[in-house]
């Protein structure tokens, strides 16, 4: 499956302790949405127009509002900004569907660059009318190794008043690329290797806040993470093939689940560790799956340490190496059973802290979308 990552470099205008730019994005199953905005000015004034601009925008997407319906609202504020003493960004915001349909809305932004088969061409979008302003519309799919290139003025004017009158503009950044790039270099070397050339053709400093982002479309890392009973017995045999049909490595967390895995799938669970009580949970073997190991307390361990740095999990402990595998994906598929656990009520589980097991799913969902990971979840 299609995963966009996306690399992005910045650096300030000379002088100034803040960058105008501002980026934001949202994966879900239904698409990837990231926005670029540019906030007029420098300094504070214009981080703030950008960054509420940006979180605006995605405000009303999460609220339902198409992409393009977003923009269109978006665009409207910018025209009163024009006469009004309210808070004006340019932004180029993307829609990118699961199979790598994008569509690209560009406000007051330099056009997009697509890289596909290693040339890079600058894109040239139809404007169209909303209002009293004008916005641009590009279209077009990203397959394996393709990548949109968005960037703000910064970097289209790169070079003005140095030699070129306009800056180098899209063509100029698309020209580097195709003398530059190589096809055994790495995507995520180009952005900085293009703010390094931006310093360069402007003397060596940046004549504004500079932003360089690059959606990379790749195949997707994949986990599966299956918890807990279904909350009918019946569904036994559906939660388990499901889950050993799905892609990537494949985890099981929970005593009772696994006893319904073996069982359904008729393979044998072989005790790796007994664990000791609440610090080191038990661990498991079945064939076919990756991790096995206890459900609500490896859970509750692994929201509390999912954000430390990967450098301090030596993965000496389930919960260590679950929160590693889970770093090293990009779209995990979460199985929740909808079954009740009693024993989660009992005052022994209280006294250390151990939560349902799913509201811990739903706080490590949350942490995992925040690191810029596409999850799914499914309830059974």
């Amino acid at each position: 499956m299609k995963f966009f990552d996306d690399i992005i470099v910045q650096d300030n205008k000379k002088g100034y302790s803040v960058c105008g730019d501002f980026c934001v994005r949202e994966r879900t199953a239904a698409g990837t949405v990231f926005v670029l905005c540019d906030g007029i000015g420098s300094g504070i004034y214009a981080n703030i127009a950008a960054i509420s601009t940006a979180n605006r925008m995605i405000g009303l997407i999460r609220g339902g509002v198409s992409v393009r319906a977003a923009a269109e609202t978006i665009v409207a504020s910018m025209h009163r900004a024009r006469t009004e003493n309210i808070p004006f960004a340019a932004f180029s915001a993307v829609y990118i569907l699961p199979d790598g349909k994008f569509t690209a809305y560009i406000y007051e932004a330099p056009n997009p660059v697509l890289i596909k088969n290693n040339t890079a061409i600058s894109l040239m979008p139809r404007f169209y009318t909303t209002g009293f302003e004008a916005i641009g519309e590009v279209m077009g799919t990203l397959q394996l190794d393709d990548s949109l290139l968005l960037f703000s003025d910064g970097v289209s004017q790169a070079g003005l008043a140095q030699g070129s009158s306009f800056g180098i503009g899209s063509k100029g950044v698309a020209s580097f690329i195709n003398k530059n790039y190589k096809s055994e270099d790495q995507a995520e070397e180009l952005p900085e290797r293009l703010l390094e050339m931006c310093k360069s053709v402007s003397g060596g400093t940046l004549g504004d806040d500079t932003t360089i982002a690059l959606l990379h479309c790749r195949e997707a890392e994949e986990l599966t993470l299956l918890t807990g009973p279904p909350s009918r017995s019946a569904m036994d045999s559906k939660y388990a093939h499901d889950f050993i049909k799905s892609p990537g490595l494949k985890i099981v967390c929970g005593s009772t689940t696994t006893d319904i895995i073996a069982r359904e799938l008729k393979r044998e669970v072989v005790m790796l560790s007994p664990g000791n009580a609440f610090g080191q949970p038990p661990e498991y073997w079945i064939e076919g799956i990756d991790l096995v190991t206890e459900g609500a307390i490896t859970l509750g361990q692994v929201y509390n340490i999912l954000d430390e740095p990967k450098e301090r999990l030596t993965g000496s402990s389930t919960a260590e190496r679950l929160c590693l595998m889970l770093n090293e994906a990009d779209m995990i598929h979460l199985m929740i059973g909808n079954a009740a656990n009693t024993a989660h009520d009992e005052l022994l589980f209280k006294q250390v802290g151990v939560q349902v097991r799913k509201a811990t799913v739903k706080r490590i969902a949350e942490k995992l979308k925040e690191m810029g990971k596409l999850v799914i979840e499914r309830y059974y």
